[in-house]
C-alpha cells in the first residue's frame, strides 16, 4: 500500500538562486535542454505554462500586425530570451532595439526592450510577477493580455507608473504607442473578437 507524500510548506525550504551566466552553464552542461521548459525569474528556475490555442493565436495575430508596422532598425522576437542582471525571461513578444544580427552572440538587454508583452491565459499571476523584473531591466513598456478579461494591463515604465499599476485597456480599446519614428495602434477590438 503507498503511502501519501506528506505535504510542506515550500516557503519554507531554503532556495539556492542561480546567477544568469549559472543558468547559461546548466543549458551548456545538458542539465537544461530545449524539453525542460524552463526560464530564469529573479535568480530562480521556473516553470513556462502549457500553451492553449488561444495562447498561439493571440501571440501569432500580434506578431503579425507588429512586425509590418515596426520601424527599420528596429526587431520583433518572439518566445525568445531577454537578459536581465537576475533573470532570462522568454515573453512572447519583445520589441527590440537592433536588427536580428545584433543578437548573434547575446541576448537583447532589457534597457533594449520598447515593448514586451506576455499573453495570460493561465500565467497572469505570474506575468504580474514579471513586471517588477522588467521594470527593474529598464524595459519602457510591458502588457499583459488578459485572455480571461479581454483586456491589457498596461505598464508603462516610462512614465513610472509602477507604483500605480497597471493601466487596464477594454476588448473596445485602440492602444497606441510609440517605437522609433512610427506611432503603432493596436486595435483590441480585432484582436478579441
Amino acid at each position: 500500500m503507498a503511502t501519501a507524500l506528506p505535504v510542506y510548506d515550500h516557503r519554507a525550504l531554503p532556495l539556492h538562486r542561480f546567477t544568469v551566466e549559472k543558468y547559461h552553464q546548466l543549458g551548456e552542461l545538458g542539465v537544461l535542454g530545449p524539453e525542460d521548459r524552463v526560464e530564469l525569474l529573479d535568480g530562480l528556475i521556473v516553470e513556462k505554462m502549457n500553451q492553449r490555442p488561444i495562447h498561439g493565436f493571440i501571440v501569432g495575430w500580434l506578431s503579425e500586425n507588429l512586425q509590418r508596422s515596426l520601424p527599420s532598425g528596429w526587431s520583433l522576437r518572439c518566445q525568445l530570451p531577454i537578459t536581465t542582471e537576475h533573470s532570462e525571461p522568454e515573453p512572447d513578444l519583445a520589441i527590440v532595439n537592433g536588427v536580428h544580427t545584433d543578437f548573434r552572440d547575446r541576448h537583447p538587454r532589457g534597457i533594449e526592450c520598447r515593448l514586451v508583452i506576455e499573453v495570460a491565459d493561465t500565467s497572469l499571476e505570474k506575468d504580474r510577477v514579471k513586471a517588477d523584473i522588467y521594470h527593474s531591466a529598464g524595459v519602457q513598456e510591458y502588457w499583459i493580455v488578459n485572455v480571461a478579461s479581454k483586456s491589457i494591463e498596461r505598464y508603462d515604465f516610462s512614465r513610472d507608473q509602477v507604483e500605480q499599476g497597471a493601466v487596464h485597456l477594454s476588448a473596445a480599446s485602440i492602444v497606441s504607442f510609440c517605437c522609433g519614428e512610427a506611432e503603432i495602434d493596436i486595435d483590441l477590438k480585432q484582436l478579441f473578437l
